[in-house]
């Protein structure tokens, strides 16, 4: 017994106890099987609903933060918005990951079954493998196909369809065995839940990956209407719910075509249970609504007035991250209101600064004119003296040439 066959083995007892009280029916015991893990699962559901419920408390909160920055686009304020929830979210004790472990849960059991269906004859029935190898050798004599062992779910549909006299000399094998075998057919043998469905063969079987889908379908939609769902950022958020609430359940189908019916048939099982769980859920544990004076109380709170913000044309509020409208907000007000008086202190200090230099440098200039007007002053004071002196001689000299000639007559 390898590490697998111990976590196996004890599903197996378990499908088999089930196939046995519902009389040896399996779609009942898969039915059954569904139920018990929704059971052992209803504590994380639990779990995720009280944290859906403290997250929907938040609502309020975060609807102002979000009215805060609402009309703004632009990378920076988004990022400061998500921050601030996430800052609001720690503060609160909420953890938006603490909703995934059911999710995670989920996986390995489906695993399991998985190979619980693909092994019955190892895992429900309890045969050991030397035992499977010769009913796949009797098998194979008579249908001429070949079985592996390993994944011995064909082989168990043929050893039904087979009468009991082929296997009564393999040796582990009794036809106590034989009758209790789990019985894959349905609906008088039209269903064998071992078979594969194949969309070129047209029976039954399509069925089950139709069902698959509409229950599967069915279960997104009225999950999300039956649990919280918190706001988005991205506004293609609602077209992307659209598109994977389409493309969930094709995967589904498209499993529900590689794998035998036994496991579409309790995903179908699975999805009804998880819409009956969910709505018990809700009505056991309410998530919170509010009116629109617990919005405005949080805002009040968050200190958030945005109706004194700048608004674009569309009406949307607008409040920048670059501080040009803080003094619009009560919660920034005081602040920018220090940050401009500073910075208006400062540029009349740089202004008055300018202006005496500039009165300095008018005064040097004045003085400069004054000295040059003086210099041009005392210049032309001296040419007026020196023109003065040449009069005087030429006058003196003409005097002197009147009298030399009149001495000469």
């Amino acid at each position: 017994m390898n590490f697998w066959d111990i976590i196996y083995m004890p599903f197996g007892y378990l499908i088999k106890f089930l196939n046995a009280i519902v009389g040896n029916q399996y779609i009942l015991a898969l039915l059954l099987f569904a139920v018990i893990v929704e059971i052992i699962l209803l504590p994380f559901g639990i779990k995720q609903q009280k944290n859906s419920i403290k997250q929907a408390k938040l609502r309020p909160k975060e609807m102002a933060i979000r009215k805060k920055y609402a009309g703004r686009e632009d990378t920076p304020t988004k990022q400061k918005m998500s921050m601030e929830i996430q800052e609001l979210y720690q503060k609160e004790g909420y953890n938006p990951m603490g909703g995934c472990l059911p999710l995670l849960i989920q996986l390995p059991i489906i695993l399991i079954l998985y190979n619980l269906v693909m092994n019955p004859l190892q895992y429900i029935v309890g045969l050991k493998s030397d035992v499977i190898q010769r009913l796949s050798d009797v098998a194979a004599s008579v249908t001429g196909k070949t079985y592996n062992i390993s994944r011995n779910i064909d082989l168990l549909g043929d050893i039904q369809s087979l009468d009991y006299s082929h296997f009564a000399n393999v040796e582990g094998f009794s036809a106590e065995i034989y009758e209790k075998l789990p019985n894959l057919k349905m609906f008088g043998g039209a269903i064998d839940l071992g078979a594969t469905p194949s969309i070129t063969t047209f029976n039954w079987l399509l069925l089950i990956p139709i069902l698959t889908f509409v229950a599967y379908f069915l279960s997104m939609k009225l999950t999300r209407k039956l649990t919280y769902q918190p706001m988005a950022d991205d506004k293609a958020m609602g077209c992307s719910n659209n598109i994977m609430d389409i493309m969930m359940p094709l995967f589904s189908v498209y499993i529900a075509f590689v794998v035998p019916a036994a496991i579409g048939v309790y995903w179908i099982f699975k999805s009804i249970l998880g819409i009956l769980k969910q709505f018990i859920l809700k009505k056991a544990m309410p998530i919170p609504t509010f009116t629109e004076e617990d919005y405005k109380a949080a805002e009040k709170e968050l200190n958030v007035r945005p109706e004194k913000a700048p608004k674009n044309k569309s009406g949307k509020i607008v409040r920048s991250l670059h501080h040009i409208d803080d003094e619009d907000f009560e919660d920034t007000a005081e602040a920018a209101r220090k940050r401009r008086e500073a910075l208006e202190a400062q540029e009349a200090e740089e202004a008055e600064k300018k202006a005496n230099n500039k009165k300095a440098a008018l005064n040097d200039g004045l003085i400069k004119e004054d000295d040059r007007a003086e210099k041009n002053k005392e210049k032309l004071k001296k040419k007026a003296q020196s023109s003065e002196k040449d009069t005087v001689e030429d006058t003196a000299k003409d005097t002197n040439d009147t009298n030399d000639k009149t001495d000469g007559e």
